[in-house]
């Protein structure tokens, strides 16, 4: 007799985690066991186009019919929305995570667009006693009472009957009704980490996860320090995302990525990865500096600025329009997806600034130098300024590990970068520990791994 089918249900309530997990070959790897069925909840139909898993929409509260069932269920998760912040808020603090406590010392204009991005920086969602232990976890205990299920979800679960429930994002309340339901049917959930920054940043765990899945062994310290997860039920997977670093078919020689730059063969360039306008106001100003320096011989002949814009960016051509025209500039318009592009740019650059973005460590993964701005603007009031982020533990962890260099000025760039330019092979041993620390395995079988750890725990 032949095994029967089992159901999974992914939740993946971000758009990025469906670019991070899905955009490469875990979903086809799954599919491909033959022995399951995969339903899928996310934001868009298309997240699941050309496979055969099953789409549903991710809770949107107040968007479906308005039965009163149904506006008492998004009452209640729009409260527990705002419960969540609350738990988060007490998390970080009574766990002391700097890069949270100076966020609270922002200016009020600072901490209300941190607010409105989802952050709880306003003083309310720690009242009272937030730095009581014993308070948040009755405030935990409180929230998974059951209280937040929603009736949508509920129904979604009646027609679909999952055996495993698997959560892209273990620390969102975008997915607390999913993981209420899954606890209320007795069905078993796994976790996938979401990015590396979230053990320190985004709250509590979801309870009664089985196992976990993480990038790195840095995350999944982090998890058995801070969030008390046995080291047995975490496993360390790899970066999805970094799966095509490993491929030899990603990469072409350098003259002809060169080429399809426009650029002249003997052309070193050092790209900038660019932020938006709000982490990133500072980078006009410093691509120009770069540009003066270049075209000054600071950085040797042949030298070339490339800006690659933020994918999201839409300001793009009024921000850096002081750089148009200008010899020794190449700005880069938004380019979203083409990932075999950006691992060429990397790795085929003298050096990669930028200003605290994942792209450093994309950067370390492929192994070429790479600088973290940190400039002191002393416009603005202390905490306010872009440098604080590097005093978040996730970032502070990478610097610790001495494969990136800081940049405090834009004299501390230019020097980076022309040390960098005269010799790549600086810092390599720092780069080869924070790839250990950090982002190993890098052996393309993130995806592999994700999947079988998925699969061994369909019963």
């Amino acid at each position: 007799m032949g095994l029967s089918v089992r159901t999974i249900f992914l939740i993946l309530p971000y758009d990025m985690s469906v670019r991070t997990f899905l955009r490469g070959n875990l979903l086809s790897m799954l599919i491909d066991s033959k022995r399951v069925r995969l339903v899928m909840a996310s934001r868009s139909p298309d997240d699941v186009m050309g496979s055969a898993a099953t789409w549903r929409s991710i809770i949107r509260p107040f968007r479906r019919r308005r039965s009163v069932r149904m506006m008492w269920s998004d009452i209640r998760f729009t409260l527990g929305f705002l419960f969540h912040l609350a738990l988060v808020y007490r998390f970080n603090v009574v766990h002391g995570f700097r890069g949270f406590l100076d966020r609270l010392k922002q200016s009020p204009a600072s901490r209300r667009t941190a607010f409105r991005e989802g952050l709880p920086v306003l003083h309310p969602f720690g009242f009272p006693w937030p730095r009581s232990a014993r308070l948040l976890t009755s405030l935990q205990k409180l929230y998974w009472m059951g209280w937040t299920r929603h009736v949508a979800v509920a129904e979604v679960f009646d027609e679909t009957r999952p055996d495993l429930v698997v959560l892209f994002h273990c620390q969102s309340p975008f997915v607390t009704p999913y993981a209420q339901e899954a606890r209320n049917r007795g069905i078993p959930m796994l976790g996938v980490n979401g990015s590396w920054d979230q053990p320190t940043t985004k709250g509590p765990l979801v309870p009664g996860l089985a196992e976990i899945a993480v990038q790195s062994a840095q995350v999944k310290s982090e998890l058995t320090e801070y969030h008390g997860i046995a080291p047995e039920r975490i496993h360390v997977t790899g970066w999805p995302q970094m799966d095509l670093y490993a491929d030899p078919s990603t990469f072409v020689a350098r003259d002809v990525f060169l080429s399809r730059l426009g650029l002249p063969p003997q052309t070193r360039y050092v790209l900038i990865g660019a932020y938006s306008e709000r982490l990133g106001a500072h980078e006009p100003a410093m691509c120009l500096a770069l540009a003066q320096a270049a075209a000054a011989g600071l950085f040797g002949p042949d030298c070339v600025i490339y800006v690659r814009c933020h994918p999201l960016e839409l300001e793009w051509e009024e921000r850096f329009r002081d750089l148009r025209d200008l010899p020794h500039v190449v700005v880069e318009p938004p380019r979203l997806g083409d990932l075999q592009h950006l691992a060429n740019l990397i790795r085929h650059a003298g050096c990669v600034v930028a200003s605290a973005g994942t792209i450093n460590l994309d950067a370390v993964a492929l192994d070429t130098p790479s600088v973290a701005v940190a400039f002191e603007d002393e416009s603005l009031p202390f905490y306010d300024r872009p440098s604080r982020r590097y005093d978040m533990e996730h970032i502070v962890s990478v610097l610790n590990a001495g494969g990136l260099r800081i940049a405090r000025s834009q004299q501390d760039l230019h020097d980076a970068v022309a040390a960098y330019l005269a010799d790549t092979t600086c810092d390599a041993e720092g780069r080869r520990s924070l790839r250990e620390r950090h982002l190993e395995p890098l052996d393309g079988g993130a995806s592999r791994r994700l999947a079988d750890f998925i699969l061994k725990n369909v019963t």
